[in-house]
C-alpha cells in the first residue's frame, strides 16, 4: 500500500497571496519573510508593531521550512528566513546563503499527538483514547486505518514525528497509513476535517485550535525522541535590505516579542 501523498500546491498558492494581499504599506522598504507555518499566528499578530519599529513593510511568505529553504536555494526572494529545522538553515549556511554572524536560535517547541472528536452531538472526551505511555500509543496506532504528518521531505514536524516513531519502533506501523502534509498547519487541518483521524503537529499549531475544533492533545513527544525542535532566524545573504532585515530579527527579541511567543506555548531560547 502506498503512502497517501496530499499535494498542498493550491494551498500554498492561497497562503501566498494572501500574505501578499494583507495590511496596509509601512514607511520603508518591503521585506519578505520566509517564515515556517507554525509561526503564523504569533507573526501576523506581531506584524502592526514590527513594521512600525523597524520602519518597513512585512510580507511572510509562509510555507514548509524545507520548501521555503528550496525556494531561497533556487533564488527566490527573501530578506529573512525563519526555520522550524536548524537543518534547514544548516544548509543555506553551507550554501554561503546566510549573512555572516546573523542567525540566532530564537524558539524551541515541541511535538504532540492530536485525534479529532467526532462530531455526532454526543459527548466527545470518552471517544478519544487515553494516552499515558508507548503501549497506549502503539495500540492506537495499530487501530488507525490513516494516520497524518508532515511530508519529512518539506516539513520538520513531519521529520520531528518520523524520528520520534522510529525510536519507539513505532513507525512500521503507519508507514502504510500516512497521509502527508504539505505544512504542519495542513496536517491540523487534516485532524480537524475527519480526513484523518490522528497525526503529529507542533505544541503550538495543536494549542492555536478552537475548543469547538473538536480536536485534542493526546500525546506530547519526549524531547529526546527526536532532534532538538529549534528554530532559527537569519538574514538571507541575497536581501537588499539586510540593515532592516537585521532590525526585525532584533526585534522579534524584545520583551513584547518574547511574551507574544510564550504566550502562543513556543519556548525562548
Amino acid at each position: 500500500m502506498k503512502k497517501r501523498i496530499v499535494s498542498s500546491a493550491l494551498l500554498a498558492a492561497a497562503l501566498a497571496v494572501g500574505a501578499f494581499a494583507d495590511g496596509a504599506r509601512a514607511a520603508g522598504p518591503e521585506l519578505v519573510i520566509s517564515a515556517a507555518a507554525s509561526l503564523t499566528d504569533v507573526l501576523n499578530g506581531l506584524k502592526p508593531e514590527a513594521e512600525k519599529a523597524i520602519g518597513a513593510t512585512l510580507r511572510f511568505n509562509f510555507g514548509g521550512s524545507g520548501a521555503l529553504r528550496k525556494q531561497i536555494e533556487q533564488g527566490a526572494p527573501a530578506d529573512v528566513f525563519f526555520s522550524a529545522a536548524a537543518s534547514d538553515m544548516d544548509a543555506l549556511d553551507k550554501a554561503g546563503l546566510l549573512a555572516p554572524k546573523t542567525r540566532v536560535d530564537l524558539l524551541s517547541n515541541a511535538i504532540v499527538l492530536v485525534g479529532s472528536v467526532p462530531r455526532d452531538g454526543a459527548s466527545t472526551d470518552a471517544k478519544l483514547p487515553e494516552i499515558k505511555a508507548p503501549a497506549d500509543l502503539k495500540a492506537l496506532l495499530t487501530g488507525a486505518k490513516l494516520f497524518a504528518i508532515g511530508n519529512p521531505d518539506a516539513v520538520p514536524a513531519g521529520r520531528y514525528a518520523t524520528q520520534a516513531l522510529k525510536s519507539l519502533d513505532l513507525y512500521s506501523i503507519v508507514e502504510k497509513k500516512l497521509v502527508l502534509g504539505g505544512t504542519v498547519r495542513e496536517v491540523l487541518q487534516f485532524v480537524e476535517s475527519g480526513s484523518a483521524p490522528y497525526g503529529v503537529v507542533f505544541l503550538t499549531d495543536a494549542m492555536s485550535v478552537k475548543p469547538e475544533s473538536g480536536v485534542k492533545i493526546l500525546y506530547q513527544f519526549a524531547a529526546g525522541l527526536s532532534s532538538p525542535v529549534i528554530y532559527p532566524v537569519a538574514v538571507v545573504g541575497a536581501s537588499k535590505n539586510a540593515d532592516k532585515a537585521a532590525a526585525f530579527i532584533a526585534f522579534l527579541q524584545t520583551p513584547a516579542a518574547k511574551e507574544a511567543f510564550k504566550k502562543a506555548g513556543f519556548v525562548v531560547q
